[in-house]
């Protein structure tokens, strides 16, 4: 096969998993699995073997780098290699970007992809569970991403602590089944305002990424918060 396509390296593609959301993939050919994608103007370079990337969400990539406004202060609770962070840094005009990461090497490559990309002074890395390092950002964020699949659940606590006083955004993902959006959109509202009711939480949009599974989606819930 690799003859055929005129290639050095070939790998086998397998499933996402751990807490660390790890790739396997597996090299069948050749020992360098270090890979550059190009996509939408940022370079997204990460170890294939190690760090998981799904081409299906290009739209929501792109979406994120289109929605922050002029001066926002974004918060990436889950950054990973910057699949929405890099977005925001490189085609807004975003203030800063908080990215939270515990998997290192996820770390490593947002470290190389910040600097290759030329946005590294305008983004700070928060290392370990997000639940924790977050901590230190209560009260600046405009805009908050829950990028993890299947939920996210544990860290809408945090999400919220790191909003301004007067609120902001937080971006949900999560997997609902195909004809029961707006009944998962409904359910996600209502475990923010269990959590704390002195806020009022209301849908702004509700985005289909892709098809995850047979009647099932990954969806983005916008969810606005005063």
């Amino acid at each position: 096969m690799a003859d055929g396509l005129g290639a050095t390296r070939l790998g086998q593609i397998g499933e996402v998993t751990g807490d660390y959301r790890e790739s396997g993939v597996r090299m069948l050919l050749g020992d360098d699995d270090w890979v550059i994608r190009r996509e939408s103007g940022v370079d997204y370079g990460y170890n294939m073997t190690k760090c998981m990337f799904s081409a299906g969400n290009v739209n929501e990539r792109r979406r994120m780098g289109e929605v922050v406004s002029q001066g926002e202060v974004v918060v990436d609770m889950f950054s990973g290699i910057g699949y929405y962070s890099l977005p925001v840094l490189i085609h807004s005009e975003a203030a800063h970007v908080h990215c939270c990461e515990w998997n290192p090497e996820a770390i490593g490559a947002l470290k190389w992809n910040l600097k290759r990309n030329g946005v590294r002074e305008n983004c700070t890395i928060h290392e370990g569970d997000n639940r924790q390092s977050s901590g230190v950002l209560k009260g600046v964020a405009d805009r908050v991403i829950l990028g993890l699949l299947p939920t996210s659940e544990s860290s809408f606590g945090p999400s919220i602590e790191v909003l301004r006083e007067s609120g902001g955004t937080i971006h949900v993902h999560g997997l609902a089944n195909s004809d029961s959006h707006r009944e998962w959109s409904e359910e996600v509202v209502r475990n923010f305002r269990r959590l704390d009711p002195s806020y009022e939480f209301t849908i702004s949009d509700i985005v289909r990424v892709k098809s995850y599974a047979p009647k099932w989606d990954h969806l983005v819930l916008d969810i606005r918060v005063n």
